[in-house]
């Protein structure tokens, strides 16, 4: 919403991000849920019910002071933001997207695909592994 054409729903993600600063920081951890979605809206803003949300800043705009952000969302154009890069396509995380996917291929149920992974992760740990064919043959 930070990078809309639109300067109104700019300017709405302004005030989400300020009013979600103002809150009192939590020292727990967040819990997630999934929110009910709004199939029937026209636009991406109403996909979820603002009102009914407990809005938290995003980690991406953590790091951006207050001003720069007035800055961002008051410029007449299509303002262009550098955020910071998180890897999330390395190896690791293809490695259990595999994993995951071979779960829900094979058994149903939660308990069932938690213990096909944990079984699947446990087994490949105890593998011995070869770094060339040299060792396989020792």
């Amino acid at each position: 919403m930070m990078t809309d054409d639109r300067p109104q729903i700019r300017e709405l993600t302004l005030r989400r991000i300020l009013k979600a600063r103002d809150q009192p920081k939590r020292k727990d951890v967040r819990q997630f849920t999934v929110l009910p979605i709004n199939f029937d809206c026209t636009d991406y803003t109403a996909v979820i019910d603002w009102m009914t949300v407990c809005v938290t800043e995003p980690p991406v705009t953590m790091s951006i002071s207050e001003n720069n952000l007035h800055e961002f969302i008051r410029e007449p154009t299509m303002p262009v933001v550098i955020f910071d890069r998180y890897p999330c396509h390395t190896q690791a995380v293809k490695r259990c997207i595999k994993v995951v996917t071979e779960a829900s291929q094979s058994v149903c149920g939660k308990n069932r695909r938690n213990g096909f992974i944990r079984t699947r992760l446990e087994s490949k740990a105890k593998m011995p592994i070869f770094k060339t064919k040299w060792d396989f043959n020792m």
